[in-house]
């Protein structure tokens, strides 16, 4: 480590008019550095007076362009990118950034370009794949954007724009079989977050409700199917994480009271069991619960609910909300005990 460290302030002590191979040494530890740290105003003077003491050194113009770009001044750093392109035409970097630059500015087509060059010189250039559906997806060429992403997944299957993308495209053509299973697809792998969200709440219009968004206070989570065992009012093994993941959130809100919501068509006996099941296993699993008490309500009805304007109504399902906020998103008026 202390060698590295050396190493590091003799390269950066190195006099910008040195020689070239250690110039371009120089230019990528302090390149690397400050785009590692997001020291990207730092980045920005450096590079210009490595860029005024040789205006065709191409690693000095690119980490110019990087410094730019990132400073949201894709305006002035595209002379620079496209300068580095110039010079060295056969840099696969060179040219993705210029691309990124060009898309960024809204110029798809000469972005697209950018890509594709990329792309010759190396064709699984994974950055270059991703970016090139987007643009593709941007520009409603679908068939083809669903092609990229197919690459993009040949070599990481778990690309969570790729995934999430492609059952967009799906949506967009009315293939709603693929749509379903490209939504579960990317909820498998990414069960938080917005995107998860708005894939929740694809999968649930097409009447699929393998997850669901539960809305406690103003934190909305993306679970899983609240599954029981087989005719019984036991949760499931495989839900147990759901419920853990509603109790540590309400434990760490501290605040509210917990609601738990069943619907079991045509049983109300056996909805009933099911939300006396629910509040036990969270009351054993997170005493502290019993600071605000958990409600519980049972419908022998399925729950009707609408999402992205659409009516539905799903048959056995749990939901989870909180009272007692000033402001919260939950289910309509319900009876609770």
């Amino acid at each position: 480590m202390r060698f590295q460290y050396l190493m590091i302030i003799m390269l950066f002590s190195l006099p910008l008019g040195g020689c070239a191979v250690g110039q371009a040494i120089k230019n990528n530890v302090q390149g690397t550095h400050y785009l590692q740290t997001r020291n990207y105003s730092q980045g920005e003077i450096t590079f210009r007076q490595a860029v005024t003491a040789d205006p065709d050194d191409p690693k000095a113009n690119y980490y110019l362009g990087r410094f730019l770009l990132a400073g949201t001044k894709a305006k002035q750093a595209l002379p620079y990118l496209k300068k580095a392109v110039a010079l060295e035409p056969e840099d696969a970097d060179y040219l993705f950034w210029q691309g990124v630059c060009l898309g960024e500015l809204g110029k798809l087509k000469q972005e697209r370009q950018s890509y594709a060059s990329v792309l010759k010189i190396k064709k699984d250039h994974l950055q270059a794949l991703i970016y090139l559906g987007h643009n593709l997806l941007k520009s409603k060429a679908y068939e083809a954007a669903l092609d990229t992403y197919r690459k993009v997944l040949e070599i990481w299957p778990y690309s969570p724009s790729a995934l999430y993308n492609r059952a967009l495209i799906a949506r967009v053509l009315k293939r709603t079989p693929e749509e379903k299973v490209g939504w579960l697809t990317y909820l498998s792998s990414y069960p938080s977050g917005a995107l998860a969200i708005k894939a929740a709440d694809h999968l649930n219009r097409l009447g699929d409700f393998s997850y669901r968004n539960q809305y406690l206070g103003a934190r909305t989570v993306t679970l899983t199917k609240i599954w029981f065992e087989p005719f019984g009012a036991q949760p499931a093994f495989g839900s147990r994480p759901s419920l853990d993941l509603v109790g540590a959130t309400v434990l760490n809100m501290d605040r509210g009271k917990l609601q738990v919501i069943v619907y079991q068509k045509n049983n109300k006996k056996l909805a009933r069991a099911r939300a006396v099941s629910i509040k036990k296993y969270l009351l054993k699993r997170f005493p502290g619960l019993k600071k605000n008490g958990i409600g519980i309500s049972w419908f022998a009805t399925p729950e009707k609910l609408r999402v992205e304007g659409k009516n539905l109504r799903n048959p056995e399902s749990v939901r989870f909300f909180l009272t007692g906020l000033k402001q919260q998103v939950r289910p309509g008026k319900k009876k609770i005990r």
